[in-house]
């Protein structure tokens, strides 16, 4: 049986909005989604943006081209 439930979470415990008609003691696999709000998913997304743009510094170039690889 597959049913969607909304709830908050606290801590280790998922307080569900509703009552359910499940049994007590039922095992549930869950999965959660988290909610976030446009603005924060604007500002998570300038935030990766300006990573992408900046790159990263992986120290210095060890080989000028393909053929340096194999003079070893």
């Amino acid at each position: 049986m597959k049913k969607a439930y909304k709830g908050i979470v606290e801590s280790d415990i998922i307080r569900l909005d509703k009552k359910t008609t499940l049994p007590f003691g039922t095992h549930a696999v869950i999965t959660l989604k988290t909610v976030i709000k446009k603005e924060e998913q604007h500002k998570i997304k300038e935030r990766q943006l300006e990573l992408l743009n900046k790159g990263f510094d992986l120290g210095e170039k060890l080989y000028s081209s393909r053929e340096d690889l194999y003079d070893r």
